[in-house]
């Protein structure tokens, strides 16, 4: 008994040194600090207005409908956290965005009420500024482009099949506030 709690006092104490080693500001790593892929992601915050196109099949008329986006920073700037809503389809999605330094790789996991799994997705940054993520399996391809201040696209691709379609495509459109007037 007495051997049990030495070593319960000795794990406790080495899990406290080292969280208190990982919690001290002073040993975050250059990598573990956002970057400039960070600020990138920065560029993206604010509340928009939604048109989207959604494609239930190839070459079919796509359904359109709008909604609502509100893009925030999170996480001391290490998150790009994006709520959006369709209310016609009664549709709600979470995702959220960061920036791995180490592997050198833009993250994106999603949620939304339309099912129960969290879908992941990787890729890297193309050109000057689109955001190419593909899920682990290849099957969807995300694509995230900044058009220019205040407005942006994004397109859904549906990889798995015979031919690759799009299957929804965005455009957000950013929505002045009085407080950008002034």
């Amino acid at each position: 008994m007495q051997k049990a709690l030495l070593y319960l006092g000795i794990g406790l104490m080495a899990g406290l040194l080292l969280s208190a080693s990982i919690t001290t500001p002073t040993h975050i790593q250059d990598n573990e600090r956002p970057g400039p892929e960070h600020k990138f992601l920065s560029d993206m915050v604010g509340e928009f207005e939604t048109h989207t196109s959604i494609w239930l099949t190839p070459g079919a008329k796509p359904l359109m409908t709008e909604g609502k986006a509100t893009l925030s920073m999170i996480m001391d700037g290490r998150f790009l956290l994006s709520h959006s809503q369709m209310p016609e389809l009664k549709q709600e999605s979470y995702s959220v965005i960061g920036y791995n330094r180490n592997r050198k790789v833009y993250t994106m996991f999603s949620i939304d009420n339309q099912g129960c799994e969290m879908d992941y997705f990787e890729g890297k940054r193309k050109g000057k500024g689109a955001i190419v993520l593909k899920d682990p399996l290849g099957f969807v391809q995300v694509t995230m482009t900044p058009t220019k201040k205040g407005k942006s696209n994004t397109e859904v691709v549906l990889l798995a099949g015979e031919e690759p379609y799009v299957l929804a495509s965005t455009d957000l459109v950013q929505v002045e506030t009085d407080d950008e007037d002034e």
